[in-house]
């Protein structure tokens, strides 16, 4: 995560095309991982859990970002109903 550089890309998402992937790696490399960042998808999280037993699990910031707007748009669409169902019942 300090040089930002992308390490791999992985044809599939299944879990066995990035265990795969990842196990290529070496036991040592993957024990030695700190902190990975991603989308907090369970299987994704499983597979660090698994296979790189010291690395701490960091939620990705594009997805925290898009969870916040996606709430803040529910909200605000919600709020939106709730005016025009008062306006509506003043009528």
């Amino acid at each position: 995560m300090d040089n930002s550089q992308l390490l791999a890309l992985v044809p599939d998402r299944t879990q066995e095309a990035i265990e795969k992937v990842l196990m290529s790696w070496g036991i040592d490399v993957l024990s030695g991982i700190e902190e990975v960042s991603i989308d907090l998808w369970r299987p994704y999280k499983s597979l660090v859990e698994k296979l790189m037993p010291n690395a701490e699990v960091v939620a990705d910031r594009f997805h925290v970002v898009h969870q916040v707007q996606e709430e803040l748009y529910r909200g605000r669409k919600q709020a939106k109903k709730e005016v025009n169902k008062m306006n509506y019942s003043e009528k």
